[in-house]
């Protein structure tokens, strides 16, 4: 990829203006900030780790670290301030505060006697499928001086074709003015339903505000458009007609707003839509009564895209009174977990824009209409619809809506009874080529048939819905077949942390076996079948007492990661299932050797997945914690997770697998999985006091990590300011 072009002066002078920064963060430093996340193609971060990055130190970043450009302008009284993206020789904001929730990033930069308020909101509305399914994310601009002067204030943003793909494709554009006014990149030669290194090969990146009186816009080269507002505050609605790769002068489209003159209350915000549209979504291999071609879920609701990019800009003021209304709440609900600190609740605020982000909402088209009744969802997340990353991030699912979590399964179970595993086991993923959605592609056998079991029965304990194991019972029974046979003594096979490599008689997937025949045995019983539910219920237990015996240390210090390996060990996370469902197949004991075996096992940033090596993962550790019996030990790992996460050392959106020792990030960066974060939140008795899973405390908001400032010493503030300033000049 080719940069724009800087001189080594320009990225020094950068580099200096960095560290002599100084703004609040609150509640933490993320290794990146989510700004507009809001589907699997519309993903932009704010890489932060050790530079501490401001929101004008440099460009975005797409989920795979590719650069995104998203300039932000502000010309005050005929000075121009670069608020956002990679400062070029212009005066640079300076950044005073950041705010994140699990909705919104807010971050206020001053520009000279004027300060600019950004907020990237990108909603989270689970209990409305439509909202929930509109691939677009918000940013919204308000100004107000600072220094109880009148100022003249104009207002600049732009994007341009990397937000569509990488900087050798050739790309188009338009725009479209009336009401809205929307600028569109596409690609000029699109393949349907293609992807190529994670970027799609159809489709548009459409960047949108609302007509009102003081705007215009311009589409055209970066080193025209922007120099044109620098010197007149304004563009001139011109689009320029010469299609070309994307890093040929650099194809941008952008908005310019005269905001008149400013006091010190704030304007009214000027908002922007930024979002990845196309249609249809998907295609589904053809099975009997399922739709094949599959488009937005919000066509159901929406007869255009453009119809509902007007809805969605308009809804701002109360989309935002929305995503107000679910942070406080996830903020209150996190808290009763850690009551005296926010640790918890604040890892979760980072957590819910990337899990949401990588699902998509849709419907089936019947021909005529996309049918609002027939919804499927689907994951891109490697995988299509891996059953280990939706059972990962099934706690999240279960705590927003479980119904997502269902037309996540749907897919999965469609394509197994049209299509059955001669094995007789659950397939693990529908294919890795979304959104062109091929069928079953490797296998995870006693991991995918476990995990099936579990979340169906989730699903209907949650929900008191029985129509998903009554429609799929075949497949239920089917996958308990498999696991009594080859569930307790299984052969090498990979877990949900293939990473780790294959093994055989894995004691934490037997674990899975022990409790996924348990819950077989528990859909049978709603279904009315008895005899498949006492014999499902005998063959648990029968797993049960022989595990006891081959996975237990020969000092019962600890369970072993395989059987009969006393020098080995792992993190029992599946006997998270055991408390999910609370079938109490697991005796305490297991619990409570397991809690005092971990609490000998803490490394500088957590605890490691099993003996084999420091790897750890975020997910399984706080899956772990909610089934240990020492309220204090739970506190810890939450804890040593957040200090993970907050170390500095990162940059990235949350990568959920890293060194226990170091706190080095691993391979996965923005994948779902952050959902079990949530795992605590929805195991009732974990918030309930005793030894028995609760955290047994009760104390106010005292969270000494909030508003964390990046400033440096007073010396190398001055030092680095100095050295900034002479730079400057030089350029």
């Amino acid at each position: 990829m080719l940069p724009h072009p800087l001189s080594f002066l320009q990225l020094l002078f950068a580099a200096s203006f960095a560290f002599a920064q100084n703004w609040t963060v609150t509640p933490f430093i993320p290794p990146a900030t989510p700004l507009a996340v809001r589907g699997p193609y519309l993903q932009s971060w704010m890489n932060q780790g050790v530079t501490n990055g401001s929101l004008n130190s440099g460009w975005q970043s797409y989920r795979d670290g590719s650069k995104l450009t998203w300039t932000g302008f502000l010309r005050v009284d005929g000075q121009l301030f670069d608020w956002m993206g990679d400062r070029q020789n212009y005066t640079p904001a300076v950044q005073k505060e950041t705010v994140f929730t699990s909705t919104k990033t807010v971050i206020t930069m001053t520009c000279g006697s004027v300060d600019l308020t950004a907020t990237f909101l990108s909603p989270i509305e689970p209990t409305d499928l439509v909202n929930q399914s509109i691939p677009l994310s918000y940013l919204g601009v308000e100004v107000a001086s600072n220094d109880g002067n009148p100022h003249q204030v104009e207002l600049f943003t732009d994007i341009d074709g990397e937000w569509l793909a990488q900087p050798d494709q050739f790309v188009q554009w338009n725009t479209t003015v009336g009401d809205v006014v929307t600028h569109q990149f596409s690609l000029q030669n699109q393949t349907q339903f293609g992807e190529v290194n994670g970027r799609l090969r159809y489709g548009s990146i459409v960047y949108s505000t609302e007509q009102v009186p003081g705007l215009t816009y311009q589409a055209g080269a970066a080193g025209v458009v922007k120099p044109a507002f620098q010197t007149t505050g304004a563009l001139n609605n011109s689009v320029d007609p010469q299609f070309r790769v994307i890093q040929n002068n650099w194809p941008t489209v952008a908005f310019a707003h005269n905001l008149g003159t400013v006091l010190s209350t704030k304007t009214p915000p000027i908002v922007y839509t930024i979002g990845y549209v196309r249609d249809p979504l998907v295609q589904f291999p053809n099975l009997p009564n399922v739709n094949n071609l599959r488009g937005p879920y919000y066509l159901t609701r929406y007869n255009s895209i453009s119809n509902m990019i007007t809805a969605f800009l308009n809804d701002y003021t109360n989309a935002l009174a929305r995503a107000t209304d679910f942070d406080n709440k996830l903020f209150t609900d996190a808290l009763d977990i850690t009551p005296q600190v926010n640790d918890y609740a604040n890892i979760l605020a980072l957590s819910v824009r990337q899990m949401f982000g990588n699902i998509e909402l849709t419907s089936g088209w019947d021909g005529t209409t996309y049918v609002q009744t027939d919804i499927m969802a689907f994951l891109n997340d490697g995988f299509t619809n891996a059953v280990d990353i939706i059972y990962s991030a099934w706690p999240a699912l279960l705590y927003t809506n479980p119904a997502i979590g269902r037309y996540l399964l749907e897919p999965l179970l469609a394509y197994q009874l049209a299509n059955p595993v001669q094995g007789g086991y659950a397939i693990h993923d529908l294919g890795a080529s979304y959104p062109n959605v091929t069928g079953s592609s490797i296998d995870y056998p006693v991991e995918a048939s476990g995990d099936q079991l579990i979340m169906a029965l989730s699903y209907t304990q949650k929900t008191s819905d029985n129509t998903l194991i009554t429609k799929y019972q075949s497949l239920y029974d089917q996958f308990g077949t498999y696991l009594t046979q080859n569930g307790l003594y299984m052969a090498s096979q990979f877990s949900s942390d293939s990473f780790a490599g294959a093994l055989p008689n894995q004691t934490n997937l037997a674990v899975k076996s022990i409790v996924a025949l348990k819950a077989a045995s528990e859909i049978f019983l709603i279904l009315g079948d008895t005899n498949k539910s006492q014999h499902y219920d005998s063959v648990s237990a029968s797993f049960l007492t022989q595990w006891q015996n081959v996975a237990l240390s020969l000092d019962k210090s600890h369970y072993t990661l395989s059987y009969r390996n006393d020098p080995s060990w792992s993190l029992l996370y599946n006997l998270y299932a055991d408390r999910l469902l609370g079938l109490n197949v697991f005796p305490p004991s297991v619990y409570q050797t397991q809690t005092k075996w971990y609490a000998t096992k803490l490394d500088q940033y957590g605890i490691r997945l099993d003996s084999r090596s420091s790897d750890a993962k975020t997910d399984w550790q706080l899956w772990t914690a909610a089934t240990v019996t020492d309220s204090s030990l739970r506190t810890t790992m939450i804890s040593l997770v957040k200090k993970y996460v907050t170390s500095g050392i990162n940059s990235g959106p949350f990568p959920d697998r890293y060194n226990s020792v170091n706190g080095q990030m691993a391979t996965f960066m923005d994948r779902t999985v952050v959902g079990g974060h949530f795992a605590l939140l929805i195991v009732p008795d974990v918030m309930q006091g005793g030894s028995s899973g609760g955290n047994g405390t009760n104390g106010s908001n005292n969270d000494k990590s909030g508003g964390v400032s990046t400033a440096v010493s007073p010396p190398l503030t001055i030092a680095f300011t100095l050295l900034a300033t002479i730079i400057y000049t030089l350029l």
